[in-house]
């Protein structure tokens, strides 16, 4: 991939969506030797801390934003290149912030050619929404609470990846929920730590975990969520499930 990733880049001084970079879904996918049918039930919720930018009031606004995207997307967009769009965002002066809401979601629904949401967050609203590894109920994952008793849940903490263009690695905490009769810790845990130098990015390492524990369990549930770590002002999580669900805004105290 060509583009601002790996490259020095200057901030742009204006708005500026044209810096936005796409990635396709589908060559990541094709990365995975045997990519799950169930990944386009998942979403990736990127915790954007550098939201700022102009009210016409003269308030200059400063914010947290959970950015969703559906996995289902065409493509994600790269990192760098949303950081460099939203740092565009600060001189430019917008009527009030649902207006720079609407502009945001408008043009990475445009890049991903899907409903990608933007949810503005209070400093007390992103600490409320913010857990220890240890704290996170199954209640957060699963919308049927029939199921809580059926499953069992592996964390990981410290699971490293490498970034496929810098080779930088990129750490994070795996939280994966089995149905309790297909749960096998060893094998999850040796699938894991076979991943640890996967070259590939947050999304495609959560999806090719994801894809190998399917096919090595044959689980009736499965759910693998990973929480990277923040890099340049955004963290980014990836969820794969084998149900369909709503977008859960929740983040780790580490990331």
């Amino acid at each position: 991939m060509v583009g601002v990733l790996g490259s020095t880049v200057a901030a742009p001084a204006t708005y500026s969506p044209e810096v936005l970079e796409p990635i396709d879904r589908e060559r990541g996918r094709a990365g995975i030797a045997h990519p799950s049918p169930r990944l386009v039930l998942g979403h990736d919720v990127w915790h954007c801390y550098e939201l700022s930018w102009l009210l016409s009031s003269g308030e200059v606004r400063y914010t947290t934003g959970a950015l969703i995207i559906p996995a289902s997307s065409a493509h994600t967009v790269e990192s760098k290149s949303l950081k460099l769009y939203l740092n565009s965002l600060n001189a430019h002066e917008f009527v009030s912030d649902e207006e720079a809401v609407a502009c945001i979601e408008c043009d990475l629904s445009a890049l991903t050619q899907s409903r990608v949401t933007l949810q503005l967050l209070t400093f007390e609203a992103l600490q409320e929404s913010s857990r220890l590894a240890t704290e996170l109920e199954l209640n957060v994952w699963q919308d049927d609470a029939s199921r809580l008793q059926e499953s069992r849940r592996f964390t990981s903490i410290g699971f490293r990846s490498l970034c496929p263009v810098t080779s930088q690695p990129d750490w994070a905490t795996l939280v994966i929920d089995v149905s309790a009769e297909h749960f096998d810790e060893e094998v999850i845990r040796e699938t894991v730590e076979g991943l640890r130098n996967h070259q590939g990015f947050h999304e495609q390492c959560v999806e090719d975990l994801y894809s190998r524990l399917e096919r090595l369990l044959a689980p009736d549930q499965l759910q693998v969520v990973g929480f990277f770590q923040r890099r340049g002002g955004i963290d980014i999580t990836p969820w794969r499930s084998s149900f369909a669900k709503a977008p859960v805004i929740t983040r780790l105290f580490e990331q």
